[in-house]
């Protein structure tokens, strides 16, 4: 028995996490008798896909209808590339900031550098 500690531990991903995925039925999580969680190989795919499309900023819609429609591979490449477009704008904005503040250390580096300089020639 796979319990839902031992995916958690796995995965990375947090039992709380992992009870609301089911709760939203993304996960189908098979249960023993007595109706506690025995995660399968396929619920444990699962958990680790869900994880991967949550990554990349897939939403709970989207990935609920590439769950729904797994044999609809023109569905999946069109929500991918929806995802994929909009990482790429996030991965373009965080570019710009980080050229931003490259400038901004350089330019605060020099004033430190002239003030130190102008420092210690005063001394």
């Amino acid at each position: 028995m796979t319990t839902i500690k031992e995916v958690a531990k796995l995965t990375g991903v947090s039992p709380y996490a992992i009870r609301f995925y089911e709760r939203e039925g993304l996960l189908d999580v098979p249960r023993t008798k007595s109706g506690i969680r025995n995660f399968d190989d396929a619920s444990v795919n699962a958990v680790i896909a869900i994880a991967h499309y949550r990554n990349v900023g897939m939403s709970l819609e989207g990935i609920r209808q590439i769950f729904a429609n797994y044999d609809d591979h023109e569905l999946s490449v069109k929500l991918l590339k929806d995802t994929k477009k909009r990482l790429d704008a996030q991965i373009s904005a965080l570019e710009s900031t980080r050229d931003y503040l490259i400038n901004k250390i350089a330019l605060h580096q020099q004033i430190a550098d002239k003030e130190r300089i102008d420092k210690n020639g005063k001394r």
